[in-house]
């Protein structure tokens, strides 16, 4: 079998604007279990949407095995979501990333996950956000700090948000 030069090409189809809806995926996340067994769709949409509790709602869809996308209604309900995690069913985490305009859900690696860590017994004078930076690099990548960890007179721990990368084994 052979192509002839007018089939070598390829498809190519031009950007048109036929007033066809398109999807809002400003306030989508998408997200897998970290495990690789199969998770209970129903029983995980309603737990979540439950404890999630999204003002403008939330809608949840099945993208294959162990992948899911996360729609959210307005940018509260999403925020809200991405900084109170990380979250668990049924004693899995759930590992989530934003999706950006014009990502494939599918294409999207899910393997940083982001933990509030707690640090005890600091020096005094050490509770500071530049040692929280330090620490939080030393064990991941930082992300932030809890600003109540550094008001008052005496703290017993300072709260830092940190990325990491589920693939590698944590610190002590």
């Amino acid at each position: 079998m052979q192509l002839e030069e007018e089939e070598e090409g390829g498809l190519l189809i031009e950007n048109t604007d036929d007033g066809a809806e398109t999807q809002d995926l400003r306030w989508c996340l998408v997200g897998r279990f970290l495990s690789d067994r199969q998770v209970n769709f129903l029983a995980m949409k309603n737990t979540l949407a439950a404890i999630w509790r999204p003002v403008k709602g939330v809608f949840i869809k099945d993208l294959g095995p162990n992948l899911f996308l996360f729609q959210f209604f307005h940018e509260l309900d999403l925020a809200r979501v991405q900084s109170n995690g990380p979250w668990t069913f049924d004693n899995l985490m759930l590992i989530t990333k934003r999706l950006l305009i014009g990502e494939q859900p599918s294409k999207v690696l899910l393997f940083n996950v982001e933990i509030w860590v707690q640090v005890y017994d600091l020096p005094f004078g050490f509770m500071t956000e530049k040692v929280g930076k330090s620490i939080g690099n030393f064990i991941g990548s930082y992300v932030e700090a809890d600003q109540h960890s550094f008001s008052g007179v005496w703290q017993n721990y300072m709260r830092i948000r940190v990325a990491f990368d589920v693939r590698t084994p944590l610190k002590r």
